[in-house]
């Protein structure tokens, strides 16, 4: 996992967001930005990280010190981006708010599995039954939870904003710094955003090429009309928002010689289709690989040379239309 020391918030989450989420980005970061702008603002420490995800259809941001306390925005938010849903690809941080200095929102990044901190949270979030309420003539007010949710939001126009408050301050204390003791002490590498950025770009090549090869793998013949191809349905996201530079290297993923996308006439779903010949003779002898160079092997080369190797508009590669 990396790390991003005493970044530039907004430029940092904006680069990170920019390879992987391609709805809704640029509400969703503000959205996301103002939240750590507050943070920047507040005294307690537990009100300064947040957990920040990024995937296709948006960008989520959730104050740690509410994930960590049941039954909140934050603890569901966590929860739903934490279960296994194939084909969504997510990046996840723990966000540790600095400041705000000459004009810039600084902050470092902890990459993080939202799967692995998903169990961390609900194996470990506490009870949480009260909100404080925080006016904007600088007065607090705290109420049952259940209270605000009758009162919200027409009877309570004054508020600035509001927090969750758990039952035992301690314990959600406790819990956080745990948290921090465990994952995120001694286990990062330190790098720079643009190494960071540029792994993310090539890697999400790889996730939906394997995704593909998933479920080409799950098709006992070919499945084209002429009983000639195998072929499976892009993934909707990336039929979408690649363009075709991008649609070349998730062929060069592939460890086929000549897959190809097609669209079916009348229809805007794109399929990948692969000769059976080729998925057969792999399927024989799967320790064989391609004897064109792939992205994978472009990754471990580094980011910037896969991108000079790259050249999508190869004659054995294509995108074409047709009709399965």
């Amino acid at each position: 996992m990396d790390r991003i020391d005493n970044a530039d918030l907004r430029e940092a989450l904006r680069e990170i967001a920019q390879s992987n989420t391609f709805f809704y980005l640029d509400n969703d970061l503000g959205v996301s930005i103002e939240q750590m702008e507050r943070a920047a603002r507040q005294s307690d420490y537990t009100d300064k990280t947040l957990i920040w995800v990024s995937y296709p259809s948006g960008i989520d941001c959730y104050s740690e010190r509410e994930v960590f306390q049941k039954d909140t925005r934050g603890y569901n938010g966590v929860m739903y981006h934490g279960n296994d849903m194939p084909g969504y690809l997510k990046r996840a941080y723990a966000v540790d708010v600095i400041g705000i200095k000459e004009n810039k929102l600084h902050g470092s990044l902890y990459e993080i599995d939202i799967k692995d901190y998903a169990k961390d949270v609900h194996a470990n979030a506490v009870s949480s039954n009260t909100i404080r309420i925080y006016e904007e003539n600088g007065r607090q007010t705290i109420m049952p939870r259940d209270e605000f949710n009758r009162r919200y939001p027409l009877d309570l126009v004054k508020m600035a904003y509001w927090r969750h408050e758990p039952d035992d301050s301690s314990a959600l204390k406790a819990v956080i710094e745990n948290v921090w003791n465990k994952s995120r002490d001694g286990q990062y590498k330190l790098c720079s955003l643009w190494e960071h950025t540029n792994k993310l770009y090539d890697g999400r090549y790889v996730f939906y090429a394997d995704q593909i090869l998933r479920d080409i793998s799950k098709l006992r013949e070919p499945n084209s009309s002429d009983k000639q191809f195998f072929t499976t349905q892009l993934n909707s996201y990336i039929a979408t928002a690649f363009n075709p530079d991008q649609f070349g290297k998730l062929l060069e993923a592939l460890p086929y010689k000549n897959p190809e996308f097609s669209i079916k006439k009348g229809q805007r779903d794109m399929n990948v289709i692969v000769p059976r010949d080729e998925v057969l003779q792999l399927r024989k002898e799967p320790e064989k690989k391609s004897e064109k160079p792939s992205i994978l092997d472009a990754l471990k080369q580094g980011a910037e040379k896969s991108r000079q190797q790259d050249n999508p508009d190869k004659s054995t590669k294509k995108s074409k239309e047709t009709e399965i």
